[in-house]
């Protein structure tokens, strides 16, 4: 996989959107219970690399959006399974 840099514009990846802690924050069901029909996009802005494995800080454009790959709760950071690159055009 191709590592992220800051300022890239991302989206959950179909890994973090079967996350139990993350399933409410996807497209489905968004759509589904809240009406919100606009994709959940973020910038990366800030790539930490402790332990080998990077983590990835995200600011997300939508008020109503995931903390870290815990949702709101526990950890602030994703890692790159979790992200996925969304195409600027």
């Amino acid at each position: 996989m191709k590592p992220m840099k800051v300022g890239d514009l991302v989206a959950l990846s179909s890994y973090a959107q079967n996350l139990d802690s993350l399933y409410r924050f996807t497209d489905e069901s968004r759509q589904r219970w809240h009406k919100d029909f606009i994709p959940l996009h973020g910038i990366i802005i800030k790539v930490d690399g402790h332990w080998g494995d990077a983590r990835y800080f995200v600011k997300w454009m939508k008020p109503h959006a995931p903390r870290g790959r815990d949702g709101h709760y526990g950890c602030a950071f994703f890692f790159r399974k979790d992200l996925k690159y969304v195409s600027r055009s």
